[in-house]
């Protein structure tokens, strides 16, 4: 008979999470891990097996809370291009001590491993098409108001909403000043922004 786990699951694997977060996967060894989960090197690896299995399990858990809390400050505003630019002044912040290290944990890891593991891959892929679905989502209901240009299709700008998100993201990472963040933030919610006639 199998003995029942003594530790918390979900939160041994935001604490590992935010290891793989801070150092990147290649940098991250298991010691590492155990450490931050405060377990045992067995009991870490029969919850949650290697150290791979482990850094997708944190992939996929970092997916869930981004996409979960993007989607409800879109939800939260009165409209759809205040949502939008909500989101967008919140993922341009620099996170505080207790939110995590600098950056985004998928950003980071597409830079990091690239392509050379195709379910690393796949899940950096799941997060970044779940944000230009959020917000392409939102686009649409902004067109549909009269808040958001219909010179681009709702589509093309939640893509490029998208990816200025991660841009700004690789901003933090070099060292961007909260001007110049600020100035990418203005121009990409500018762009959107329907022209009153």
């Amino acid at each position: 008979m199998a003995r029942p786990r003594e530790f918390d699951t979900d939160k041994a694997l935001n604490q590992t999470m935010q290891v793989f977060w801070d150092q990147g996967y290649r940098a991250s060894t298991f010691a590492d891990l155990v450490k931050a989960a405060s377990v045992q090197k067995q009991s870490l690896y029969g919850a949650f097996g290697d150290k791979r299995a482990l850094f997708l399990k944190s992939l996929a858990l970092y997916r869930n809370q981004v996409l979960s809390q993007f989607q409800g400050l879109l939800s939260g505003g009165d409209s759809p291009l205040e949502g939008i630019a909500r989101l967008m002044r919140y993922a341009s912040k620099p996170p505080g001590p207790k939110q995590g290290p600098s950056g985004c944990l998928m950003t980071n890891t597409a830079l990091e491993i690239g392509l050379s593991d195709p379910d690393v891959a796949a899940e950096v892929k799941r997060l970044f098409r779940g944000i230009e679905k959020i917000l392409t989502a939102a686009a649409k209901q902004g067109q549909e108001r009269g808040e958001i240009t219909d010179r681009f299709s709702s589509a093309a700008i939640g893509q490029s909403l998208a990816n200025t998100i991660n841009g700004i993201r690789i901003l933090e990472t070099t060292g961007a000043s909260d001007r110049h963040v600020k100035a990418v933030v203005d121009m990409a919610l500018g762009a959107i922004q329907r022209r009153q006639s």
